[in-house]
């Protein structure tokens, strides 16, 4: 098939979305499909066709609308028998909702209803609205893919619009560098590196947005435990959190350690006893997969679409709540009530069926039906 994903920037330094991108476009290649690329900027990939898209950058709505316009005039050019757009674009034949959606994040950002309003009249705001009205209620796509089942409940709240549209694809998970086996290769090594005994309960929090991925709320759990041997380390970057920083840092002193951003995320699974996620929103937090996948046991919340996976007491927790008190309870029976290591047992099982070969079954199954659907016009 002659396929087109399209990305405003094809680079793997990014983000989880443009690494998503690349990673997809690789295995199509490796399947023996014709892959183009639309993108405003990209690195080299080898077999690849590239578009490079205009994108005027006066503002982020001038910004957002221009590159839509342009990926609109380039697309349609060129037959292609999938166009599958990870960004809000006028027309594709596939969306991929991998962030949620404008109303969803509005309500998480703003919870005063006055000041949401506010902001929702700003043209950021009003350009985002607008394409998504485009895909979701117009002719701007044949159908929205997520990747849980939490965010196509709320395209389907918030939007006119069939569920058939919508699938369901979950995120798949690199076993191959994802797997118990980093315990045995890391957790000596990270912990001797960072002073932490092997008798201390480890939990880990990875996340680049502090607040939304619920640092604050697991900071405030810990100061109510109070438990010396209790440890965290944070890893990721938040310019923005510099004051959760110093909180998270006068409150625990020497029981946080605060890692920055990392590329080797597996050493820390490896060191980790529990990953800790309290995200009051995330469409599908995929470290909470790469964890499972590494036998560590996942606590996270029911606005997390990873939750989906999660069943309580088996392979983790999810919370019901953002209060402090049911966060500090899950953590503390985590260590002394279960059996950890059973529970890490479970997770792994439960991750081991999100594989690549999975997900790329599912997708093409999907590229097919536009295909057929393009056919039969």
């Amino acid at each position: 098939m002659k396929i087109a994903l399209v990305c405003k920037q094809f680079e793997e330094s990014k983000g989880g979305l443009e690494r998503y991108t690349i990673s997809l476009s690789r295995e199509l290649l490796k399947r023996g499909h014709e892959v183009h690329v639309l993108a405003h900027r990209r690195q080299e990939e080898t077999g690849i066709l590239f578009h490079h898209v205009p994108m005027l950058r006066f503002s982020s709505p001038v910004k957002n609308l221009s590159f839509a316009y342009f990926s609109r005039k380039i697309l349609a050019g060129h037959g292609f028998d999938v166009v599958q757009s990870m960004e809000r674009v006028m027309d594709q034949d596939i969306f991929r909702a991998s962030d949620g959606i404008n109303p969803v994040q509005m309500s998480e950002r703003y919870p005063n209803p006055v000041v949401r309003k506010l902001k929702a009249l700003g043209p950021r705001r009003q350009a985002l609205t607008f394409l998504e009205k485009r895909i979701f209620e117009g002719n701007g796509c044949r159908y929205v893919m997520t990747n849980s089942r939490l965010v196509k409940n709320q395209i389907l709240d918030h939007y006119r619009i069939s569920p058939n549209r919508i699938s369901v694809i979950y995120n798949s998970v690199d076993h191959q560098r994802f797997h118990p086996s980093v315990r045995e290769k890391h957790r000596k090594a990270v912990r001797t590196e960072l002073g932490i005994q092997d008798t201390d309960f480890l939990l880990l929090f990875v996340g680049n947005d502090f607040k939304r991925k619920g640092l604050p709320l697991l900071v405030q759990s810990l100061n109510r435990l109070e438990n010396p041997h209790l440890k965290l380390v944070v890893v990721g970057h938040d310019r923005a959190g510099n004051h959760q920083i110093r909180t998270a840092k006068n409150q625990l002193g020497d029981r946080i350690f605060f890692l920055g951003s990392q590329t080797r995320i597996e050493k820390y699974y490896g060191a980790a006893d529990l990953l800790v996620l309290p995200a009051r929103y995330d469409a599908f937090a995929n470290v909470c997969l790469e964890a499972m996948a590494c036998g560590i046991p996942v606590i996270t919340t029911r606005t997390n679409g990873a939750g989906e996976i999660i069943d309580n007491g088996i392979h983790g927790y999810v919370l019901d709540t953002w209060e402090p008190e049911e966060l500090a309870a899950k953590i503390a029976r985590c260590t002394s009530d279960v059996d950890l290591s059973e529970m890490g047992r479970h997770a792994f099982d439960r991750a081991a069926a999100f594989t690549g070969e999975r997900y790329m079954s599912e997708l093409m199954a999907l590229y097919d039906r536009v295909r057929i659907q393009k056919e039969q016009k």
